[in-house]
């Protein structure tokens, strides 16, 4: 009897046990990461991706003047909408839709890329139109003047406020961090950003402007 007995004490013991264990399993694999770690290549993102606001939604590349004879001013149909290229400079720090692609691609998480390249390369359906920010055609590489293009100030961000918040995870971090424009440095503003981890990197998966 003594042994039955014991036998049922040891196997609920070791129930509890394997209990025990999954739940602090769970408990190490869904709690939110230390920033330390993370700090640097937090940073490093949301600097570099300062660059590519500017590519995708604000000025863009450089190109040649509308009068300059090397300008080559082309009317393109998408849609029902006719658009404006221009020809970006030859001595472009970027000068091919490959040659952006390779700068996000290494900022931006695959989910926001979509909704980039969609913008950028692919075209948006908008006022009876579709219209794209970049186009190829053989050797030349054009930027479209027509698109809407927003005035971005430069944000400011204070890196020592930044902070993990909930929710966040092994795979996706979000944390919110105090910045303000260069025009006006006494408003300062809380922002959240979003981070995903794809194949053990992190990658920017929000807009910083």
């Amino acid at each position: 009897m003594k042994n039955k007995a014991f036998c049922k004490i040891t196997v609920l013991l070791l129930s509890l046990l394997i209990c025990l264990s999954s739940v602090l399993c769970f408990a190490s694999c869904s709690k939110k990461p230390e920033l330390d770690g993370l700090y640097d290549r937090f940073v490093y993102l949301i600097k570099e991706s300062e660059e590519l606001n500017t590519l995708f939604f604000g000025a863009g590349l450089p190109v040649y003047k509308k009068e300059s004879t090397l300008a080559n001013i082309r009317g393109i149909y998408f849609g029902y909408t006719k658009s404006t290229y221009d020809v970006v400079m030859d001595n472009s720090k970027y000068s091919s839709i490959a040659d952006l692609k390779a700068k996000a691609e290494r900022v931006y998480s695959t989910n926001y890329l979509d909704a980039i390249y969609e913008t950028a390369f692919e075209g948006v359906l908008y006022d009876g139109g579709s219209y794209l920010r970049f186009y190829s055609e053989g050797d030349s590489f054009y930027q479209n003047e027509g698109i809407n293009i927003y005035e971005l100030e430069k944000r400011i961000y204070d890196y020592s406020t930044m902070k993990i918040i909930r929710p966040s995870n092994q795979d996706r971090v979000n944390v919110e961090i105090e910045s303000f424009l260069v025009s006006a440095p006494e408003i300062r503003r809380t922002i959240n950003l979003a981070f995903q981890n794809e194949n053990g990197q992190w990658y920017l998966d929000s807009p910083t402007y």
